[in-house]
């Protein structure tokens, strides 16, 4: 699934691509990823409307739209944009559920092979109940050490599974939540208000470093993930825990383990990690 570095590699590439282009045409071919209202509706109110900015917010793109409207994409497991050619021309890829045809003659494809994204065409962004839970930003100025101890000490939770919890921090999913803590050196099990000042520290210096180095190699393709030109992330090459069961630790040479902690996979290394 898609996370803070995927989402911000595709909400950066928008912007450059997109912003300043009118929609001259758009074609929905599966209904179920337009949210709020009817299939007819949308494609009314998006065919003439202008791109003015594109920003990221958590794991959704907010695209603010001439006519005092947003279009926000929530793209979870599978979704994402290209852009460029009409990807369903000549009986091409069955992935793209939307497409808007732009003022410059390219196109913008929305691709989501299992449907669990949505487009979300609103008048204010208050209407859209992900962005008014959501915690800080990662990478945010209110993301500090002082926060994140303050807020740790309250949670009794195992730490692994409060990093992903987008009430808490936006943003940060499976992946990143396993290779943050496995650089700093702390047992996923372990609970949130149990972290040393120093372990806290180092979570909060991970976080920000690992999220920023995946941003600059543009995200980890793990399966269905492209960016805008359709090209795979290189942060996979990086990984170090995530899906490496029974791997050596690059650190120890120890077997990685693998978990389940609120349904989802963990993966560490219970040698380096206190």
């Amino acid at each position: 699934m898609p996370e803070l570095p995927e989402v911000e590699t595709m909400a950066r590439d928008l912007r450059r691509k997109i912003t300043g282009l009118t929609v001259e045409e758009v074609r929905v071919f599966d209904r179920r990823v337009i949210a709020g209202f009817d299939t007819g509706r949308f494609v009314r109110e998006m065919t003439g409307a202008a791109f003015r900015a594109v920003e990221r917010r958590g794991k959704g793109i907010i695209i603010t739209l001439d006519r005092g409207k947003y279009l926000f994409v929530q793209v979870k497991m599978t979704g994402y944009f290209v852009y460029g050619p009409d990807l369903r021309e000549n009986g091409g890829s069955a992935e793209t559920k939307v497409i808007f045809r732009l003022s410059n003659g390219d196109f913008l494809n929305y691709n989501d092979q299992r449907l669990f994204g949505w487009l979300y065409l609103v008048d204010r962004l208050e209407d859209i109940p992900y962005l008014t839970t959501i915690g800080p930003e990662p990478l945010g100025k209110d993301f500090s050490v002082d926060w994140l101890t303050r807020e740790l000490k309250k949670r009794s939770s195992p730490i692994k599974p409060l990093l992903m919890n987008q009430q808490f921090i936006a943003g940060i999913g499976n992946i990143y939540a396993s290779e943050i803590l496995f650089s700093a050196k702390v047992n996923p099990r372990k609970r949130a208000r149990q972290l040393t000042r120093r372990q806290i520290e180092d979570v909060h210096r991970h976080t920000v470093s690992i999220l920023e180095e995946s941003i600059r190699l543009r995200g980890t393709s793990m399966r269905n993930y492209r960016d805008a030109q359709g090209r795979k992330g290189r942060f996979m090459d990086r990984i170090r825990v995530y899906g490496k069961q029974d791997e050596d630790c690059p650190e120890c040479s120890q077997p990685i383990i693998r978990i389940v902690q609120a349904q989802r996979s963990t993966f560490y290394c219970k040698h380096c990690q206190k």
